[in-house]
This record gives C-alpha cells, sequence and structure tokens, in this order.
C-alpha cells in the first residue's frame, strides 16, 4: 500500500500546485536551453521542492522536453529515473550525509560523464543540514562544475545556507499552497478514486495543513484509512484529528470575557472527557481570538480569514464586542502558556491555571502568597441575595443612598447596569471618595472593558447616588509584577490549593 501523497506526487510540471511562476521559468529554461549548473529551492514542507527538483532531472536528460518543457515519462531515461535506478540522478540526504567525508566523495563522482543522456544531477535535500566544512568542501566544484553536472539544493531554511554557497545558485521561493488550490486538489483527487468527501471536511483539513500539500494528503489518507468505504464528514476528520468543535471555542472564550471561571474549567473538562490533545486546543484557541481580533479591524473578514461569509461575520460581531486589546492580551497570555507547557508535566492543571487568572484577575502579584480577592463576596451577591438582583432601586433602604454610603451599596448599583461583563467588571473594581470618586479597576484588561461603557456607568452612577459635581476618574493604581515567570506563578496557585487544603 503506497501513502496517498506518495501515490499523487506529481510526475509533471502541470501537476504541481500552486507554484506558476517558478514553473513557468523552469519550463523556460529547458526549452531555450538557458540553463544553470546550480538551483536552490526553498520553501516550507510540502510545497513541491523535491517533486519539482525530480521532474526537472527528468526533463533534464529525457530528449523529448526542449519542445514542451515536460519530461515525457515514457522514454527509457524518464523511466530509469523513475524507477531510481538511473545512475544520472542521485538524492541525497543531507540530515543523514552532511560530512566532508560525504562531500569529497561527491567531488570524485562529479568528473565522470553521464553514460546516458545529458546531465548527471544531484538533488541535495534539507541542504540546511550540511556542515560548514562540508559547505566548504563543495565550493570549488559548485564554482566551476563540469558542463554535465547541475546541482538542486532543497531546503526549509534557506537562512543555514552560507552566501557563497547562495550566491552561486539560481534561489526559488516556493510558496505556501492557498486553501483555494488544496481544497481543489484534493477533491479532484478524490474523484479519481471515487471516495466520498465533503467539501467542509476538505476545507477543515485545508486549514489544519497550513498551506502544505503533503500534510493536506497524509491527513485525508488518515481518515480515509478510519472511515474506508464511508463519506468523509467534517466531524469524523474533527476526530481523527482530535481537534475542537468551532462552537467550543465561542463557548470558551465567551466564558472568558465574561469572567465566567465555573463555564471556562466545565469547557476544560469537556475536553478533557472527549480525550482532545490540550496542546491542540491551545493552539485553536490561539487562531481563535486572531480571528476574533483580525475580524474586529477589517470591513471584509472573509478575504482574510479564509472562512465562508457566515463565519468570518459572526467573527466580526463577537470580536466587535471585544476590545482590542484586551484580545491582544488573551493571544499573548495563551502564547506564553503554548511555550511553557513543553516543559510542564500536566497540560491539563497549566491551562486551568491560566483559564483562572484570566477569569479572576491577571493582576493579582505573584510575588506573595495568593489570596482570594475580596472581590469575590461582591461577586456572588446576585445569589445570595436575589431580592437585590432583580430591580435594587425599588427596594427602600434604611438610608438613603448618597456619596457617605456609597461603597455599602456599590454591589446593588453594579447589579442595575445591563450586560454581565460591565456588571462583573465593576465588581470586581476597588471604589473609594478622597474629594473625587476614584474607581481602581485593577488591571487594563478590566480598565479597558469599563472604559467602553464609561459614560453609561457615570451618568447611571450620578442618578443612583445623588452625586453631583463630584468628578469620577476610572484608574489603575496597581500593576502586576511582569518579572515572575510562568512556573513560579504556577507553583504559586498549587501552594494555594495545598494551603487551602
Amino acid at each position: 500500500m503506497i501513502a496517498l501523497y506518495r501515490k499523487k506526487r506529481p510526475s509533471t510540471f502541470g501537476n504541481v500546485v500552486g507554484q506558476n511562476p517558478i514553473i513557468t521559468t523552469l519550463r523556460n529554461q529547458l526549452k531555450n536551453l538557458r540553463l544553470s549548473h546550480a538551483y536552490l529551492f526553498c520553501g516550507t514542507r510540502g510545497t513541491g521542492k523535491t517533486s519539482a527538483a525530480k521532474i526537472f532531472a527528468r526533463a533534464l536528460n529525457c530528449q523529448y522536453s526542449r519542445e514542451t518543457g515536460e519530461p515525457c515519462n515514457e522514454c527509457t531515461t524518464c523511466k530509469d529515473i523513475l524507477a531510481e535506478r538511473s545512475l544520472n540522478v542521485t538524492e541525497i540526504d543531507a540530515a543523514s550525509n552532511n560530512g566532508v567525508d560525504n562531500i569529497r566523495d561527491l567531488r570524485e563522482e562529479v568528473k565522470y560523464p553521464p553514460t546516458v543522456g545529458a546531465y548527471k544531477v544531484y538533488i541535495i535535500d534539507e541542504a540546511h543540514m550540511l556542515t560548514t566544512a562540508a559547505f566548504n568542501a563543495l565550493l570549488k566544484t559548485l564554482e566551476e562544475p563540469p558542463a554535465h553536472i547541475v546541482f538542486i539544493f532543497a531546503t526549509t531554511d534557506p537562512s543555514k545556507i552560507p552566501v557563497t554557497i547562495m550566491s552561486r545558485c539560481q534561489r526559488y521561493d516556493f510558496k505556501r499552497i492557498t486553501r483555494a488550490d488544496v481544497v481543489a486538489t484534493l477533491a479532484a483527487y478524490m474523484k479519481d478514486d471515487n471516495i466520498i468527501v465533503e467539501q467542509e471536511a476538505l476545507e477543515y483539513i485545508a486549514s489544519v495543513s497550513d498551506g502544505a500539500m503533503r500534510d493536506a494528503l497524509s491527513i485525508l489518507d488518515q481518515c480515509i484509512s478510519l472511515y474506508l468505504d464511508e463519506t468523509l464528514t467534517l466531524e469524523k476528520v474533527k476526530y481523527v484529528l482530535g481537534a475542537v468543535d468551532q462552537s467550543i471555542l465561542f463557548e470558551y472564550g465567551d466564558a472568558l470575557v465574561a469572567y465566567n471561571t465555573a463555564k471556562a474549567l466545565d469547557i476544560i473538562a469537556e475536553v478533557a472527557k472527549e480525550g482532545l490533545d490540550f496542546s491542540r486546543f491551545i493552539n485553536d484557541v490561539i487562531m481563535h481570538f486572531r480571528n476574533l481580533l483580525v475580524a474586529s479591524q477589517v470591513t471584509n473578514p472573509a478575504d482574510i480569514l479564509d472562512y465562508s461569509q457566515e463565519t468570518a461575520n459572526h467573527y466580526r460581531t463577537k470580536g466587535l464586542e471585544i476590545a482590542a486589546d484586551i484580545l491582544m492580551n488573551y493571544i499573548k497570555e495563551f502564547f506564553e502558556l503554548q511555550n511553557q507547557i513543553r516543559f510542564l508535566p500536566k497540560e491539563r492543571l497549566a491551562l486551568e491555571v491560566c483559564t483562572i487568572k484570566l477569569c479572576n484577575n491577571s493582576a493579582i502579584p505573584t510575588s506573595e502568597p495568593i489570596k482570594i480577592p475580596q472581590q469575590q463576596t461582591p461577586k456572588q451577591t446576585p445569589t445570595i441575595a436575589p431580592a437585590q438582583t432583580q430591580k435594587p432601586e425599588r427596594t427602600p433602604s434604611v438610608e438613603p443612598r448618597n456619596e457617605n454610603n456609597l461603597i455599602t451599596y456599590w454591589s446593588d448599583f453594579c447589579n442595575t447596569l445591563d450586560g454581565n461583563v460591565i456588571k462583573s467588571s465593576l465588581l470586581r473594581c476597588k471604589v473609594s471618595i478622597n474629594g473625587d470618586i476614584t474607581i481602581d479597576c485593577l488591571d487594563d484588561t478590566n480598565l479597558g472593558r469599563v472604559k467602553k461603557a464609561e459614560g453609561e456607568i457615570t451618568e447611571k452612577l450620578r442618578k443612583y447616588f445623588g452625586i453631583e459635581g463630584k468628578n469620577i476618574i476610572f484608574v489603575v493604581q496597581k500593576k502586576p509584577n511582569s518579572s515572575n515567570t510562568f512556573r513560579e506563578e504556577l507553583q504559586s496557585q498549587v501552594n494555594m490549593q495545598i494551603e487551602f487544603s
């Protein structure tokens, strides 16, 4: 059984997907015999570098390629190269043959002309893995090669190729394959093999593959193997990949924005129950907040997000409800978690700690023992005293509301506001009176939420307490200690759990 990415490997330039400028250039060089002695193919994985190198090697030795710029794949020379029994084409894996001795052997081989065909072609894959000594040994041969020699270097990291080597090569940068091209190519392959795959499943595979055709084919091959003779749906693909449904990401994001710790932890528990990969979940969360951020900044997000118009509009609607700095803070926090999680033994614990941090107050100093914030008690007031959560202004007070008892009735006032996000944000603030009324939002994230409704809050606050002539100031008086590492914060959270237990 041949893997799908090998079975569908392009055999002609016309079958190479998404690299039209490079393919056109190579074809023209073959037609007009304007060839170079060395080529450098750069690009990310799965974009067709090695496939193009093999096609080019056959075309150089095919007697029929001068007219079309394509190998015929039917002549004896082409068949021998395809069967990997030709001495004209040598593939070298630089990852395992990267020493100076290997290059010295190559230097001895290039002296002899090909027995059949016009050129001896050396394809050096993962060329950036060659040692400095190996590159230096190759330099003289590359500078003055025999007329019958062509070198093709393929690499995913051109920054590691010495400038002296690169300046002697024609460089071609292979781009990531667009999502539309990946979907169209996969659909054509599946039609040829009589396999039914839903369009949404193909689009999701193309999205996950991140522009790499080989990755897309490998994922599709894995899904077909599990659901043999069945229609391949989006749900089945996500099950194979251990991916999280998009609705779960929206629910998790809404829980963070609303400071709903219990809901967010319930979602994490559900992810664990389904046996999904937490590393992939964190990556999906990062991309979710990225989509919200990007969609909120453009008028037509469908083009950038590469989603359907309906999904893109939903992202834009949600993104406009959240301040950009809040979304950027979420992305930063989860990026840090993603970088640190590989060194931690418990992925779920790390994710839960990060979630609790974002839901409760990211500005709590981690250098001191973590204590339960005093704002937790007012936050529970709506459930303890239901009468206050309905319409507090109708409940007769023991004393008239004014600036002297503002702190006493602060939670009552917060519950009169519209929107759970604003309510929870204000309940976490500290209010003080010193000439002016100062509302300490504790951190920049919370301040951003409150500032969005500053006018409404100020107007209702004056009316509720009968305050005139007082300035109402929203500030952050205490900044978080950014010098603490994620590992120290995690240890502090664990110590707190041990102390309370």
